[in-house]
């Protein structure tokens, strides 16, 4: 795949899905269904909220994988209203061809926007165009499991953490799952120093003052969530691991990462050397040469006792 003229954060989140399938730590997966599975057990119909839900990516993979109750109540928040558009034709498409019965809503505000059953299963799915503080500032019906994939490390985590937590019900679980950790890798190359100092920059651009986030976030999470009420119940890496010869949207997804280095270390030019160093590495995506690692931590927890 040529390098491209223009990007789509759409495209560049379904591209990652099949690499975040890869990456989530299965353990900690394996815990979190197990623990809703106690909490439907004790309340019937579980509540669960997605921050940052956009394409329902997980949403999607939750029920492929087997990995929710049979009653759900699920809600999808995020601020970007198309993504949202286009997680509704996406999970409605999906749902069809995975055996679902599809109920959409008729502009009915006090109910779901979709309804997926099957002959045991009733998931009810609603989709919230809102900044994700702001909603959670509004409803007041706590949450049974809130899900923020990608999330912690873009926000900050000192006012984050206690909102989520307190959003929810008592034994009340959180998965936080692909948050970034501090390693980034590109492979091959032909000057590691020069890569080394790009990275840098890169992470620090996550940590700038201004910036809400951070690099590190995902062993920050393991040290804060105790502090905020929070208990660890499973965590393990969750990396993104990309390497020829690349499947489905993947080299899309490489040209896409490498604007974020672009519109960060490359606007700033403090780095000698970055622009031929992006080149190449566009140009080895082009090859289908280029190898791309990312080092994220998926935490599980539930309030403390």
């Amino acid at each position: 795949m040529s390098r491209p003229q223009s990007y789509s954060f759409q495209r560049y989140l379904a591209a990652k899905e099949r690499i975040d399938d890869r990456a989530l730590h299965r353990p900690t997966l394996d815990a979190v269904a197990a623990g809703l599975a106690d909490v439907a057990a004790a309340r019937g119909e579980v509540r669960v909220l997605d921050v940052g839900g956009g394409l329902g990516s997980m949403l999607r993979r939750l029920l492929d994988w087997n990995r929710l109750p049979d009653r759900v109540s699920y809600t999808l928040v995020d601020r970007d209203e198309a993504s949202l558009e286009r997680g509704y034709d996406r999970c409605v498409e999906w749902a069809a061809e995975s055996g679902y019965a599809v109920e959409e809503n008729d502009g009915d505000e006090t109910t779901a926007d979709l309804v997926l059953e099957t002959q045991t299963e009733r998931i009810a799915v609603s989709f919230v165009a809102a900044d994700a503080f702001d909603f959670l500032a509004e409803v007041e019906e706590p949450w049974d499991l809130v899900v923020a994939a990608a999330f912690l490390d873009i926000v900050d985590l000192d006012s984050a953490l206690p909102a989520l937590l307190s959003a929810l019900a008592d034994d009340g679980r959180w998965y936080f799952p692909v948050t970034f950790d501090g390693e980034t890798g590109f492979s091959p190359t032909a000057d590691p120093a020069l890569q080394a100092r790009i990275v840098a920059a890169y992470h620090a651009t996550m940590d700038a003052q201004e910036r809400p986030g951070g690099s590190r976030t995902g062993r920050e999470l393991l040290a804060a969530a105790p502090e905020f009420g929070g208990e660890v119940l499973a965590a393990g890496g969750s990396d993104w691991v990309v390497t020829p010869p690349y499947a489905g949207d993947e080299a899309y997804f490489l040209h896409h990462l490498l604007s974020f280095f672009e519109q960060s270390v490359g606007e700033a030019g403090d780095v000698d050397g970055f622009d031929a160093w992006v080149d190449e590495r566009h140009a080895a995506v082009e090859r289908e040469a280029l190898s791309f690692v990312a080092h994220h931590l998926d935490v599980y927890g539930r309030l403390r006792e």
